[in-house]
């Protein structure tokens, strides 16, 4: 009865998101609980994506590292991702052991990256969605989850990413009001423009520009720059 209560209490709570950013602050607080330390939900990548920071939906992962392992292209040839292509089961991993088969500079890389920010270890939960498009989550820290805790996250993964389809689709039909220099400075973050570069072309003080980005990330439910820019790609709202 316990699990059965657990079980409806997680349904109520996913089903009250209403954005992206209280999905954000439920996976934070599931992530500390855990004794973990980052979470990352994504769609799994086809052959146009090459980078996870072109597929990650939200995450905490500190935004220098996504910078790094995309420079990298340590997605190219990723075990996890193929792992996750092949099967839907959870599994835990071992940075160093899924890795072994790598070539020798991407292994160490890729070790090195994890063991900076104290993902060594973790678990991975694939989902899809009910159009049928696949995702997945993952939960890091420096030890793996028990046989318990992988039920019980892969069914929160399964409601999360689910409800988080749902969102996005909201998102695309529902429209969002910005401001033209929100959407120039999104415009040029995606660019690869710099908050000092983007101040000087668009004759704004760096902080203005700040203060824009901001205000589009709070619209669009994000919490970092990178996913602001996506979703706004996504969403049609800027070309480069």
């Amino acid at each position: 009865m316990k699990l059965a209560r657990e079980i409806n209490r997680i349904e109520e709570v996913a089903g009250r998101f209403n954005t992206h950013y209280e999905v954000f602050k439920y996976m934070k607080g599931l992530t500390q609980d855990l004794g973990m330390s980052a979470f990352l939900i994504m769609t799994l990548p086809t052959i146009d994506f090459a980078e996870i920071g072109a597929t990650k939906i939200i995450t905490n992962w500190p935004a220098e590292m996504v910078d790094y392992y995309d420079a990298h292209n340590l997605m190219v040839d990723s075990p996890v991702i193929r792992r996750m292509l092949r099967s839907t089961s959870p599994f835990n991993y071992d940075v160093a052991e899924i890795n072994t088969h790598r070539g020798e500079g991407k292994r160490a890389t890729v070790i090195d990256l994890f063991r900076r920010y104290g993902m060594e270890k973790g678990a991975y939960f694939p989902v899809h969605d009910a159009a049928g498009g696949r995702g997945a989550m993952s939960i890091s820290g420096s030890r793996n989850l028990s046989m318990i805790e992988m039920a019980k996250i892969l069914f929160i993964a399964t409601l999360i990413y689910d409800r988080l389809s749902q969102l996005t689709l909201n998102e695309k039909h529902r429209p969002i009001g910005f401001t033209s220099s929100e959407l120039d400075c999104l415009r040029l973050t995606a660019g690869g423009r710099k908050g000092p570069e983007i101040a000087e072309i668009l004759e704004l003080s760096e902080n203005t520009v700040n203060n824009h980005i901001g205000s589009a990330m709070k619209k669009l439910g994000c919490t970092t720059r990178t996913q602001a820019v996506v979703s706004a790609l996504r969403l049609n709202l800027i070309r480069v």
